[in-house]
């Protein structure tokens, strides 16, 4: 395709990136309206819609650094535990355990480990999980958060979106993918990742790839130059955008004065700490991410799996209190029936 052509196709994208962009919806993941009063589920970070099938998309492989002016390759860490993630996302039912030894130890004062956490999805907690040991809707909401994004700091780590696949994706077919919480994995590693690229600071195009693949360009037809073109940065992409320069920078935001409501100011913070590689200018909702992709080590993740433990456990002990209450008060209410008999 000839110059000319991609900067107009370029263009043409971001208007219509910038119109679905202001029109995304924050939807909740969808479940059982089991919300206890008082309590509210943890609010996400803005997301990369990806479709069922974008997790298919297998790891970049490590190649030799580049020269001159090319981006820096990322380089695929040791794991703790060395782990490989499931091929296919989770279903209703447990989630696939982690054979490694880190995975079995403690992650809360009762002694639940991470395993434990995963193979008790579905039975009891979950959106499919049910009975008085259940969790509620806002419980499971935040386990699913919190696990989301645990896993999607260890995708960056890896370099690997399979991580990801610990997650269930829609439950069924009336629900949405981008409200799963496979979603809330995919979108925000997807996302560093894109911009890490778009920065300057990642090789492959692969994540540009997965973000266009998104319902934020649904229905547009986008060539592959794109990609290659977005790797020059947001500044140069929106400079050649024409008439619609505003908007792409509202889009792509490459300074702060191209952002005009808070989320284009958080990706305009994700996007020059990349750039400038630094870790602490990263915004609050993607520190773990940042960590991973600037240490190239799991090791920023391990916060947030502490507060997955304490979010779990602490449930774990308030349902299973009240499924004994329950099991006493149908126990007292059968020796009352006996008594009237006799």
């Amino acid at each position: 395709m000839k110059k000319p052509v991609i900067i107009s196709v370029v263009g043409l994208l971001a208007v219509l990136l910038f119109l679905q962009y202001m029109q995304r919806k924050n939807a909740a993941p969808s479940g059982p309206d089991r919300t206890m009063p008082g309590q509210a589920a943890p609010a996400q970070p803005g997301g990369v819609p990806l479709p069922a099938d974008a997790a298919s998309y297998s790891a970049v492989s490590a190649q030799p650094a580049a020269s001159g002016a090319e981006p820096a390759q990322f380089v695929r860490p040791l794991m703790q535990g060395g782990f490989t993630p499931p091929a296919v996302m989770a279903g209703k039912g447990p989630m696939p355990s982690i054979l490694s030894n880190f995975a079995n130890a403690p992650v809360c004062r009762d002694g639940k480990s991470l395993n434990d956490i995963l193979s008790s999805h579905g039975r009891l907690w979950g959106y499919s999980a049910s009975g008085p040991e259940a969790f509620y809707k806002n419980e499971n909401d935040a386990v699913y958060a919190l696990l989301a994004k645990y896993f999607s700091c260890q995708a960056v780590a890896a370099d690997n979106p399979d991580m990801c696949n610990f997650l269930p994706g829609a439950q069924s077919g009336k629900e949405n993918y981008f409200h799963s919480p496979n979603y809330q994995c995919v979108g925000p590693s997807t996302r560093v990742l894109f911009f890490a690229y778009a920065a300057g600071k990642y090789k492959s195009e692969q994540p540009c790839r997965k973000y266009l693949a998104g319902d934020n360009v649904s229905g547009a037809s986008v060539p592959p130059e794109f990609c290659r073109e977005a790797a020059k940065g947001f500044a140069w992409v929106c400079d050649k955008a024409g008439s619609s320069k505003a908007r792409c920078r509202m889009a792509f935001p490459s300074s702060r004065d191209d952002c005009k409501n808070p989320e284009c100011v958080e990706n305009f913070q994700l996007y020059s700490a990349l750039q400038d590689g630094n870790r602490a200018a990263c915004p609050k909702a993607y520190a773990g991410e940042c960590s991973a992709f600037f240490s190239k080590s799991p090791a920023g993740c391990a916060g947030v799996l502490e507060k997955l433990g304490e979010a779990y456990c602490q449930s774990l002990s308030n349902h299973l209190s009240r499924a004994e209450r329950t099991s006493i008060d149908e126990t007292n209410k059968k020796v009352r029936e006996i008594l009237k008999k006799n």
